[in-house]
């Protein structure tokens, strides 16, 4: 019996069969030729701080949320960097449910940020990053300002020297996916 391959599809795809043969329209696109898998497995080798080694099919899919929400706004590769950074500081770029008081998400937002449905929808979460982002530095006022800093003062964090330490690393994975 012969396999058929795995396509992927995306909303406006469309797909004509005649003879035996499968003709693609515009909008569809081909299988995949790096999986999330064989992707992490690629960063895994390039990074080397805390991400390095526990790069995971998961973290590959919540890193690509937050560089196309930078896509989407127009925000740069800077932005998505920022973003990455923080979220590997936060939760290792896990989507955790739970953190100190009633923070969660990949960035530890708290309640005040939107609800527990919202703050654990990666989208949605990065968006409401960046939204603090543009409130903290409005007009792109962060663009020559060293990343770890302009993270700090999205997050607010006790351990303000943490984020600075995770930019390469988060470069790395936002050269992959954007």
């Amino acid at each position: 019996m012969r396999s058929i391959p795995k396509l992927t599809f995306t909303a406006t795809s469309s797909l004509l069969i005649t003879g035996g043969l499968l003709l693609a329209g515009p909008g569809v696109a081909a299988a995949d030729t790096t999986s999330d898998k064989e992707l992490a497995a690629t960063l895994n080798d390039k990074l080397n701080d805390d991400m390095a080694g526990n790069m995971t099919e998961e973290h590959v899919d919540n890193a690509r949320a937050m560089v196309e929400a930078a896509q989407e706004r127009d925000l740069g590769e800077e932005a998505a960097t920022m973003a990455v950074a923080t979220s590997i500081v936060e939760t290792h770029l896990d989507n955790l449910d739970w953190g100190d008081r009633d923070s969660v998400g990949l960035f530890q937002q708290r309640d005040h940020y939107g609800s527990q449905e919202q703050r654990l929808d990666p989208t949605w979460a990065t968006n409401a990053f960046y939204d603090e982002l543009d409130r903290v530095h409005p007009d792109g006022s962060w663009d020559d300002e060293p990343l770890g800093e302009v993270a700090q003062d999205v997050q607010r964090s006790a351990y303000p020297d943490r984020y600075q330490h995770q930019v390469e690393d988060a470069e790395t994975i936002v050269n992959e996916l954007w």
